[in-house]
């Protein structure tokens, strides 16, 4: 792979450099290879190259004087990765090419290689990808970020043979890495069966027959056959557990509303700043704090006192756009215990990009879910690092490391909280 492409990079020129708050993030919407800043006097003779590079899946960085520059040639990293090509459409924003890139990332692969396409609706297209993808011999897996029909997938996996993966597959692949109780773990196992129920790829025809085996009917039973039955058994263990798992959420939800301790639940799109906020407010570390997607699936639920009143806090599952029905149904013990809850607070980052539609897109999914539009408290993350704060209709801007904005916050709970209910310790 060369360090550097002579069509997908920028070069500027100035005498102040642009300020770029996070250059990965802008060179991975721009899908850009390198970011070159030449800075230079009044006189305009050239002084110092500053030069942002992707190699293997890293961006990095050298500065150098103008008249001493050579391109590097950095060593390959001494780590196994997971090397793949990335599909987009041409018109996917940069802020979901961005928000694509670091699903693929905290699913555990790096992006080496990119195409762009009007769409994959034909056989002839299908093949067209496939070829590309061959010839780049270093990819193993291929993640398309574009609708396409399941014939198209199993076709496109037997051309080009190697592995293809939506962005619902790597959704699921982060939860399984990160599910870390047994609600977490239910959720994943629900929402992989679904998938694969739903998306199943024909890996395996149903013309060839197997010998009888453990748990196996024996000789005769195709293999499409087997799959079927063996994912009917694992759908009817799953839906067991969930029950149970339900029925054990439900026991603790009816003994908190016995004991009359209201419950607010922190609700946002994933990274947002959620668990951060939740152990500011309950002043300890009591869950991770993490920029990766879906830190966290599994809810946290702590009590903590406001002013000598104690309240049930609960720190959600993030969400994310374009989750497939399949995804959102594994979160319905969530939406159930958010709606239910006193006050439903939902963070925002507006210094990330489209901010705006990842707030529509998560109010949308809670009103969706049975959540009252007057029991929701938007709050604006990360106050220290936005630059221009929008006007505010329902709530306002706070970090999560003032204390005078923390404070800020527990009064607001107390006097929304506590307006209409009385609680014991």
């Amino acid at each position: 792979m060369k360090p550097l492409k002579k069509d997908s990079g920028v070069i500027i020129a100035a005498n102040t450099p642009l300020k770029i708050s996070d250059i990965k993030l802008f060179m991975d919407g721009r899908l850009l290879d390198f970011y070159i800043f030449l800075s230079h006097g009044a006189d305009k003779i050239p002084i110092e190259i500053e030069l942002h590079y992707r190699w293997e899946g890293d961006i990095l960085c050298t500065k150098q004087p103008y008249f001493l520059f050579t391109l590097p040639i950095p060593l390959k990293p001494p780590r196994n990765i997971k090397k793949a090509a990335a599909v987009f459409t041409r018109t996917t924003p940069p802020n979901e090419i961005a928000e694509n890139i670091k699903l693929m990332e905290d699913a555990g692969y790096s992006l080496i290689t990119w195409k762009i396409i009007f769409s994959l609706s034909n056989t002839s297209s299908v093949e067209t990808l496939a070829l590309w993808l061959r010839n780049n011999n270093d990819v193993n897996t291929a993640a398309l970020f574009l609708n396409v029909q399941t014939a198209h997938l199993s076709e496109l996996e037997n051309l080009s043979g190697i592995e293809i993966l939506t962005r619902d597959d790597l959704v699921i692949e982060i939860f399984e890495s990160r599910a870390d109780g047994s609600s977490g773990k239910l959720k994943l196992a629900s929402a992989m069966i679904e998938r694969e129920k739903t998306v199943f790829r024909k890996k395996v025809k149903g013309l060839s027959r197997i010998k009888g085996g453990i748990g196996l009917k024996g000789p005769g039973e195709t293999k499409e056959e087997e799959r079927k039955r063996i994912l009917k058994n694992r759908e009817a263990a799953v839906r067991k557990a969930l029950e149970s798992e339900e029925r054990r959420m439900d026991l603790q939800k009816k003994y908190r509303k016995k004991r009359n301790i209201p419950t607010v639940a922190i609700v946002g799109y994933t990274n947002a700043g959620k668990s951060t906020l939740f152990n500011a407010l309950l002043n300890e570390k009591c869950v991770d704090e993490s920029s990766a997607f879906f830190s966290s699936i599994d809810p946290k639920i702590k009590k903590i006192h406001l002013f000598g009143k104690g309240i049930y806090l609960i720190d959600t599952v993030g969400f994310i756009e374009n989750m497939s029905k399949d995804i959102i149904d594994a979160y319905k013990a969530t939406f159930s215990e958010i709606v239910e809850t006193s006050l439903i607070i939902h963070i925002v980052d507006s210094t990330s990009s489209g901010w705006q539609n990842k707030q529509r897109y998560v109010e949308s999914l809670l009103l969706e879910n049975g959540a009252e539009k007057d029991k929701i408290l938007t709050l604006f993350s990360k106050k220290d690092v936005v630059k221009i704060k929008h006007p505010v209709a329902n709530g306002f801007f706070y970090s999560a490391f003032e204390k005078s904005d923390i404070k800020l916050i527990k009064d607001t709970l107390y006097s929304i909280v506590f307006s209409e209910n009385t609680s014991t310790d």
